[in-house]
């Protein structure tokens, strides 16, 4: 059962002044503190982007700008505000909003027109072979078990942050000593780039290599494989 209140209870003695300029002091220096946090960040984050254009250590560059935390009590000090009002909330949540700004602006300084560290990547990739009645159609389309061999155009759709600089596409395995690399291809559409093999084996496995750059020098290489498998 709830207790009765007594107004002779000492228990309930509560002081309900309130000291309203003392409030607005205290808010104001917490006000001041997160400003601060806010604009001390994107000078570490260029300090963040340096750092891993140097070692291209994600962890190593965010650890290297959160060094920038400690500068805070000195610019406060320097500020006149006064931290013993700020609290154990108010330094967590400086930290983190300058955790926040300093990853933001981190991002914005990794991606153009800043800075681009992207590698090139195959979006797509199309098989097709030849057939003498329509011309070249989608490996689906065709009916391997037609013939033993067959002419295949492979088509790779590749892009990046920037214009590519360099496509070089040579076999890796399952193609015949014949079959040369090629080097610098130019796109015959908006990033496609198309290489053709003369007399490919039914029911075998090719795998190209493919080495892409783009005139950042991102640099990327990937292994695509492809069968001619008969349609079932």
């Amino acid at each position: 059962m709830a207790k009765r209140w007594n107004e002779d209870d000492d228990d309930l003695d509560v002081d309900l002044e309130f000291d309203r300029v003392e409030y607005m002091k205290k808010e104001i220096n917490k006000g001041k503190s997160t400003l601060i946090a806010v604009a001390i960040a994107p000078i570490f984050a260029v300090v963040t982007m340096f750092i891993f254009t140097l070692t291209m250590e994600p962890l190593i560059s965010l650890a290297t700008g959160m060094l920038g935390l400690i500068f805070l009590k000195p610019i406060y000090d320097l500020l006149n505000i006064d931290i013993d009002k700020i609290g154990k909330k108010g330094w967590v949540k400086n930290g983190g909003v300058y955790f926040l700004t300093l990853l933001a602006v981190w991002i914005i300084l990794m991606n153009p027109p800043f800075g681009d560290f992207v590698e090139p990547e195959i979006n797509e990739m199309e098989i097709e072979v030849y057939d003498e009645e329509h011309g070249w159609i989608s490996l689906e389309e065709g009916n391997i078990s037609e013939k033993d061999e067959w002419d295949v155009r492979v088509r790779l759709r590749i892009t990046s942050n920037t214009k590519m600089e360099k496509v070089t596409i040579g076999p890796s395995r399952g193609f015949g000593t014949e079959v040369e690399t090629k080097e610098n291809i130019e796109p015959v559409e908006d990033h496609w780039y198309v290489i053709e093999y003369d007399d490919l084996e039914r029911n075998k496995e090719y795998e190209m290599e493919i080495y892409m750059e783009d005139t950042n020098g991102n640099s990327k290489t990937e292994f695509r494989s492809f069968a001619l498998e008969e349609n079932e």
